[in-house]
């Protein structure tokens, strides 16, 4: 081999190897988009509403769980506002009745009832938007949002503990989570009930929020085949969102008297992410 040989034998096996690394790269980069695009494409999927009855079912039973553990305490719904909104009114209504010289206090049960309010709304608003701006119905976004509600019930079970609260109240006079911590906790138990019910509502199922049941009772006692034998998926949806709730707060009324609130957040956290990675398995929508 002469000279002039060994030189461009020498010269070119660098880029002989810079392109067989190129190549190798692309490859590489080419087996891996397609991995990220089916990934990608799987959480923009919009879910079959009619493959979600597992996983609304058990939004239906954390209804009751936390709903109990937060009624242990502070003898109030989190999940049901109406009545919340019923006794900010009550409060309202005493700074212009009764004899003088007026109550006038803002009353640690009114507080929480308005803690509670405003957390919810703040959970349905906030979070409820963004959902409306990804896709109500996509599997990342009720994915995120179920993972957003398990964290919120981890920063309730965090400020029970810390708080030193009681988690049973045993006099409807003196409630518990009279702390800041305990103010804390109820809203982000509450916050996490927002989110869960806008999250329920989009989906538009028989269950509707999941967490108002004065909806379902009228519509499951209406129901015109609620006699009929056999398997009628209207009626047999809604008694099992009625029957899930009660197994909520049965198991939460045990556990808080057991373990306590901040135990109970915590096993309330854990279900929430098992519900969370349970809609990886909902079958897609079939595109039309």
């Amino acid at each position: 081999m002469s000279s002039t040989d060994l030189k461009h034998a020498t010269l070119s096996s660098p880029v002989d190897l810079d392109d067989g690394s190129a190549s190798s790269l692309g490859d590489a980069r080419l087996q891996k988009d397609p991995r990220q695009h089916r990934f990608r494409n799987f959480l923009m999927e919009e879910l079959d509403t009619e493959d979600t009855m597992l996983q609304v079912t058990l939004y239906c039973f954390l209804t009751g769980f936390i709903s109990a553990i937060c009624f242990s305490a502070t003898f109030l719904w989190p999940t049901f506002q109406t009545g919340g909104f019923v006794q900010l009114s009550i409060a309202v209504s005493r700074l212009f009745s009764g004899p003088q010289p007026r109550d006038l206090r803002f009353e640690t049960s009114d507080k929480q009832a308005l803690t509670s309010l405003l957390s919810f709304l703040l959970g349905v608003a906030l979070l409820g938007r963004l959902g409306d701006r990804l896709g109500a119905k996509r599997r990342g976004w009720v994915m995120f949002a179920t993972f957003v509600q398990a964290l919120l019930l981890v920063a309730a079970a965090v400020c029970v503990h810390f708080s030193g609260d009681s988690s049973v109240a045993t006099v409807r006079e003196y409630p518990s989570w009279r702390s800041p911590l305990g103010y804390t906790a109820l809203g982000f138990a509450s916050a996490s009930l927002g989110l869960h019910a806008i999250t329920a509502k989009r989906l538009n199922t028989q269950y509707g929020t999941s967490v108002v049941l004065t909806t379902i009772w009228v519509e499951l006692v209406c129901d015109p085949k609620l006699f009929v034998f056999g398997g009628v998926k209207s009626r047999d949806h809604r008694a099992m969102a009625c029957a899930s709730i009660f197994v909520g707060g049965l198991c939460a009324g045990a556990l808080v008297r057991t373990i306590g609130s901040a135990g109970t957040f915590g096993i309330a956290a854990g279900v929430r992410a098992i519900s969370c990675a349970s809609w990886a398995g909902v079958r897609a929508k079939a595109r039309s």
